[in-house]
């Protein structure tokens, strides 16, 4: 298939995605809001149809006039503007009730589609959530949503000004069926200039501003994150260069869409003119009464106008349906790499607290990243229950992905991972992550108070006794200082926090999970000596009730250990 084929298939495939997430989403609200547009579209053919006896009555106070196969009886002036204003007043309030509808459903589709978007990437294997650049994720599931937003309300708009259109087109033809036809005509010719001139490039565009937003979320990410090492290296200036381009790059795809958008405006003011000009004369040619010709014209004008409108709204569609795209395919890939399969339950019971075999173990484990020779091979480990075992070796050996394997993010391609004794399958991952804990290197603190902090992730109600108890027995006590206590917010990802004391809450945060198995990832990196002594003595501590498995380096933490695993290239030597 040509590029030129697999656009229109791709723009229809994103339209037919979502309009059937629309009508599955709320389709008693789609059909409302259908409804509503209908009813606005007679309201406003019915207002239009006055024009006609209303021009009439002008010059006598009254009028008897045909529309159509329609006879108007003799109505007064007053009664007629009468008439008209209450069809406004109905238009209007239909409308109202219209807009507000469909910005309901608008609003509510964005949320469920990010919803749904965040829900499948949650659950996909962490092989996928790294293959996938996080600002990538970021800017699909917030703006891509908010734009499929608006390409659904775009389409309800395409919806309402299709039907004023068809209002518009029967009663011009019903006021003058000879002058009529050929306007229409001419409005038809003009619409399919319009649509050759604004629809061909628009979903091209749009597909070209979702990769330039995404870089330029990149960009901004990873400044923001290098910014302390940026300053400290006066390195703003490249930093700035590399925003410029990518702000250049989304400027461009906004730009040649307002050029798309300028020349179709040009050329449908010029279309409207010559149909006006050869309208009025043919109609002088053909001695068509003054009024109809004023009121034809008023509803020619009108319908090359709602042409006009079906015209730009249908590029926008165009434009906004890459994004409608872009989450139904990180939807579709995150779903197909689910890490549980659908409907599969665990049937496992808890581990047995005083079995005598190891708690974990890998037997010819390999996992090796996409693309790289990163990773572990043909890996043999031990964690003995009611220990602490300690993997150390040079970074890059593979100390962090053997404990994905041992937590179950990871899935090995080759060999087995056995918890108690049993191999741990799909199903199982979430009954066994209900018996872990991990405290990462870096650890992740959320701009909230120190409670929400330390509880988040504990799925039992946690009282503020136990974990003061936490945060104490974790050599915490600089928590005690906090001028609101459990309520004090610890701003993004914990600012107000030192590294060592963001570790520590991070530490009471995984015992407050009251795991069967512990997993520190360089935790006392942060540490200072004494914080560390403290540290490495709590979790000896917390032996024999919990199996600590350990990444170090730092000797004090080798040293304290009852199993020492050393790997080297990916290999346990």
């Amino acid at each position: 298939m040509s590029e030129s084929d697999a656009r229109p298939a791709s723009a229809r495939r994103d339209l037919g995605t979502l309009v059937s997430v629309a009508w599955r989403f709320d389709r008693r609200r789609v059909a409302l809001s259908l409804v509503l547009l209908a009813a606005n579209g007679v309201a406003t053919g019915l207002s239009m149809a006055l024009l006609l006896p209303i021009v009439h009555a002008l010059g006598s106070g009254r009028a008897s006039t045909r529309l159509g196969p329609v006879e108007i009886p003799s109505t007064s002036l007053p009664a007629l503007l009468l008439a008209f204003v209450v069809l406004a007043a109905a238009q209007a309030a239909v409308a109202r009730a219209s807009a507000i509808t469909s910005a309901s459903i608008q609003l509510r589709i964005v949320d469920h589609l990010r919803q749904q978007a965040l829900d499948a990437v949650l659950a996909a294997r962490w092989s996928f959530v790294l293959s996938r650049r996080r600002t990538d994720v970021i800017e699909i599931v917030t703006s891509g949503a908010a734009r499929s937003g608006m390409a659904f309300f775009q389409l309800m708009t395409l919806a309402v000004t299709s039907v004023m259109a068809v209002a518009t087109a029967a009663i011009a033809v019903a006021v003058s069926p000879l002058l009529a036809l050929p306007a229409l005509v001419g409005v038809c010719l003009l619409g399919v200039v319009l649509a050759r001139t604004a629809f061909g490039p628009a979903h091209r565009l749009g597909r070209e501003f979702g990769v330039q937003n995404r870089r330029l979320q990149s960009a901004m990410a990873n400044s923001l994150d290098s910014l302390r090492l940026v300053r400290t290296h006066d390195a703003a200036g490249t930093w700035s260069e590399e925003l410029a381009t990518a702000f250049s790059g989304t400027r461009e795809a906004q730009l040649a869409n307002t050029r798309r958008t300028a020349t179709v405006s040009a050329v449908s003011t010029v279309g409207l003119a010559v149909c006006a000009a050869l309208l009025v004369q043919v109609a002088v040619g053909l001695d068509v009464p003054p009024a109809s010709i004023v009121v034809v014209l008023m509803l020619v004008a009108r319908l090359a106008g709602q042409v006009r409108g079906l015209t730009m709204t249908g590029s926008l569609l165009l434009n906004s349906l890459p994004a409608v795209g872009n989450l139904h395919d990180l939807v579709d890939e995150a779903t197909h790499e689910a890490e549980v399969p659908a409907g599969s339950r665990s049937t496992r019971s808890d581990p047995d607290p005083d079995g005598t075999g190891p708690l974990v173990e890998l037997r010819g484990v390999t996992f090796l990243y996409a693309g790289t020779a990163q990773g572990v091979r043909r890996a043999d480990l031990v964690v003995p229950r009611r220990q602490v075992t300690a993997l150390t070796g040079p970074s890059g050996a593979g100390k962090s992905t053997t404990a994905d394997l041992v937590l179950g993010l990871l899935a090995p391609q080759e060999g087995r991972v056995l918890v108690d004794g049993e191999p741990l399958t799909d199903a199982d991952l979430s009954w066994w992550r209900r018996h872990v804990a991990y405290v990462p290197q870096d650890t992740a603190l959320i701009d909230a108070s120190l409670r929400r902090n330390l509880t988040w992730s504990v799925h039992a109600e946690v009282s503020d006794e136990e974990c003061w108890t936490m945060l104490d027995r974790c050599s915490a006590g600089f928590a005690r200082e906090l001028p609101a206590g459990l309520d004090t917010r610890l701003g993004e990802r914990g600012v107000r926090l030192s590294g060592g004391e963001r570790q520590r809450v991070a530490l009471a945060r995984a015992l407050l999970r009251k795991p069967l198995l512990l997993v520190l990832d360089e935790a006392t990196s942060s540490l200072d000596d004494e914080t560390e002594a403290a540290v490495v003595e709590l979790v000896a501590s917390l032996v024999p009730a919990v199996t600590v498995l350990v990444i170090a380096h730092r000797r004090t933490t080798i040293e304290s250990a009852d199993h020492v695993v050393r790997i080297r290239d990916g290999v346990v030597v």
